[in-house]
């Protein structure tokens, strides 16, 4: 098991991130203890936000991948910063329209 130790490289970036961009809408923040050199950031229903944090970021759109399933569709995008992927993902309900009446 990890100690609290391993996640200085990834908070330092964390913070980092904060000082250069206090503007940013705050994120959905996981550093996974298994995952040791990821951050991974969400937005859940803020497709603005995700749009905010590409372009803060300089991320070139046709870099984002993006899928759908039932109810949800998801953009994804990666970022390297000091050996640290910052992994962000917007997540959008489906209309109901959209999935044929599915919830």
């Amino acid at each position: 098991m990890n100690s609290l130790a391993s996640l200085n490289r990834r908070l330092g970036v964390l913070a980092d991130l904060v000082a250069r961009h206090p503007e940013l809408p705050a994120p959905n923040v996981e550093i996974c203890s298994v995952i040791t050199d990821r951050i991974t950031v969400s937005f859940h229903e803020s497709p603005g936000a995700f749009r905010q944090w590409l372009t803060a970021l300089g991320i070139a759109l046709h870099t984002v991948q993006g899928g759908a399933g039932a109810t949800c569709a998801w953009l994804t995008a990666l970022y390297e910063v000091d050996g640290v992927t910052l992994k962000l993902t917007s997540y959008t309900r489906l209309d109901v329209a959209e999935t044929d009446g599915a919830v």
